[in-house]
Parts: C-alpha cells; sequence; structure tokens
C-alpha cells in the first residue's frame, strides 16, 4: 500500500509541474559573417557566452545552438538560445547590458558578424 501511495504521489507531483510550467523562451538570431570569421570563431564565442549566462543568471539552464547551412549561403548562420522562462531571458538581457563583461561579449559578437535580425518566440514541447 505504501508503494501505491508513493507512487501515485510521484505521478501527481510530475504532472502538476509540466501542469503548470512555463513555456520555453526561444531567442533566434539571424546573421552574417563580418570578413575573415568563420564558424569556429562563433562557436568558440558562443561556449563563452553560455558559460557566462549560466554563472550569471539564476537558475542557469541557459542552452544555446548554432545552426550553420548545409546547402545555401555560407556566409551566413543563425544562434538559436533557449532559456526556461520569460524571467531568465530578461535577466540574461540585463547582465549582458549592465555587466562589464556582459558589454565586452557583445563587442565580441558584433566584431563576429552582423546579427541584425532577431525573433523572440514562446515554444512549447510535445
Amino acid at each position: 500500500m505504501k508503494n501505491t501511495i508513493k507512487v501515485i504521489a510521484s505521478f501527481i507531483i510530475l504532472f502538476s509541474s509540466y501542469s503548470y510550467a512555463e513555456p520555453t523562451i526561444v531567442d533566434v538570431w539571424q546573421c552574417k559573417f563580418n570578413e575573415g570569421k568563420t564558424m569556429k570563431d562563433a562557436d568558440a564565442l558562443n561556449d563563452k557566452w553560455v558559460k557566462f549566462m549560466n554563472a550569471n543568471v539564476k537558475g542557469g539552464g541557459i542552452v544555446s545552438y548554432n545552426l550553420e547551412p548545409r546547402v545555401g549561403k555560407r556566409n551566413v548562420f543563425m544562434f538559436v538560445d533557449v532559456y526556461p522562462n520569460m524571467q531568465s531571458w530578461a535577466a540574461g538581457e540585463n547582465v549582458m547590458e549592465n555587466s562589464e563583461e556582459g558589454k565586452a561579449l557583445s563587442k565580441e559578437f558584433n566584431a563576429l558578424a552582423d546579427c541584425s535580425s532577431n525573433s523572440l518566440y514562446s515554444s512549447t514541447k510535445h
């Protein structure tokens, strides 16, 4: 009987956490490399950015993907940044704008590429 109660309680907790979970926030940046920059440069800088964000945004859980075309324009790419919720995205924006290291990373991104096209999405996992 105790095991049955534990199993039922576990399912209730699991279900309630999914039922009330906030949607994931996905920030998509479309970029064009600056002269002499490559995907290797983007990978290294994005690794540095992810470590910085997870160290400076409460709760962390931020991941990022670099999308490189296999067919088509070779000098364009995308960053897809995934945040656990809207609060972590806002905290990330704040730390990038208001910390010296965040400002320095922004300068590095500007030297890497022109990432003038940006969209913010709410995402639900199915």
